[in-house]
């Protein structure tokens, strides 16, 4: 809080003020009065107004540095009505009542927010397991009635049971805390599990499939985990073309354990690498073959955010991903 801008505040009464000086010299000097007496009275007038003004900016600076930096030290910058200050002059008070009535109403309309989209939320997971049950039904028509037609069906109902899950998966990811159990989890089991998931896909496409070193132990959620190792190779498999190849194989290091799944596909335009896990983002190749919806992705690098673990991905000839799994994580920072 600038002087200048304190001064410009209060233009008004500064005007008030020398018109009052000029009025009170007139009077004074249409009674005769002494010059000395008349300068001493005028004198005495705007010291008292300096005196006055510098006093009022004095406290009102201090208040609001004072306000400003508790402000800036805040990491919940709602709290800040609670810790302003208590001043004499009413600019505080009434500061203090406003920020706290905002406050107050933000938390309402907040609450409603959150009560609707958890509302929204259940919907959606009532609706996913709801929508399983004819989904399933379906399947098990078309593995008792083999024919290409029936299998056919099959893959149109597998695509719409990934998009059914894709969509449980998106609902709840906000809330980890409440759906995620860390644990010590094999990654050879878990891979194993989506392999297994994709088997068909593995014969049709005749996708040469290579595991190594993959009995290792991590810390994770089995659940997330084989949602995004599935999600990676279920890329893998929709991009990959000629002499098809998948190698999944592990790095241990001294601090962390490196899951890398490695395809031959067409990989990944390098102008296209940097915006992948953004959300919505298909990529050259996901609009060129009208396969992709920007999602699978997106949740693949929430999803390991939550879970403390970093994926990275590489694409110069074919794709490569990478998860990192640090050593010795604690399950309690998973929020």
């Amino acid at each position: 809080m600038k002087f200048i801008d304190y001064l410009k505040d209060k233009i008004i009464e500064i005007v008030l003020i020398n018109l009052f000086v000029i009025i009170t010299t007139l009077i004074l000097y249409s009674l005769k009065c002494n010059g000395w007496i008349i300068f001493d009275i005028v004198f005495l007038i705007y010291l008292v107004e300096i005196i006055n003004f510098t006093s009022d900016y004095i406290k009102r600076k201090k208040f609001y540095n004072n306000t400003l930096n508790l402000l800036e030290d805040l990491d919940n910058k709602n709290l800040i009505h609670e810790l302003i200050p208590e001043t004499n002059f009413i600019d505080s008070k009434i500061l203090k009542e406003i920020l706290y009535e905002t406050n107050k109403y933000k938390i309402e309309e907040i609450n409603k927010y959150k009560n609707k989209e958890k509302e929204f939320k259940e919907f959606i997971e009532m609706w996913v397991h709801e929508i399983k049950t004819p989904l399933s039904s379906a399947m098990l028509t078309t593995y008792n009635n083999k024919s290409k037609l029936s299998d056919d069906i099959k893959i149109e109902l597998d695509k719409i049971d990934a998009y059914v899950q894709q969509v449980l998966f998106y609902a709840r990811s906000e809330v980890v805390s409440k759906d995620y159990i860390i644990k010590q989890v094999s990654l050879e089991n878990v891979i194993n599990k989506v392999i297994l998931k994709h088997k068909r896909d593995f014969l049709l496409k005749k996708i040469n499939l290579e595991l190594k070193d993959l009995d290792t132990i991590v810390n994770t959620d089995t659940k997330w985990l084989e949602y995004i190792i599935d999600q990676i190779i279920t890329n893998s498999i929709k991009y990959i073309d000629e002499n098809p190849k998948i190698k999944i194989y592990i790095k241990q290091n001294k601090n962390d354990v490196k899951l890398i799944i490695e395809d031959n596909g067409i990989g990944i335009k390098s102008n296209d690498l940097p915006r992948i896990f953004d959300k919505g983002f298909t990529g050259s190749n996901g609009r060129n073959n009208n396969t992709s919806t920007g999602i699978g992705l997106y949740l693949v690098k929430k999803l390991c955010n939550k879970l403390k673990h970093n994926i990275e991905i590489e694409s110069e000839n074919g794709t490569k991903a990478i998860i990192t799994f640090p050593v010795g994580s604690l399950t309690n920072e998973i929020k």
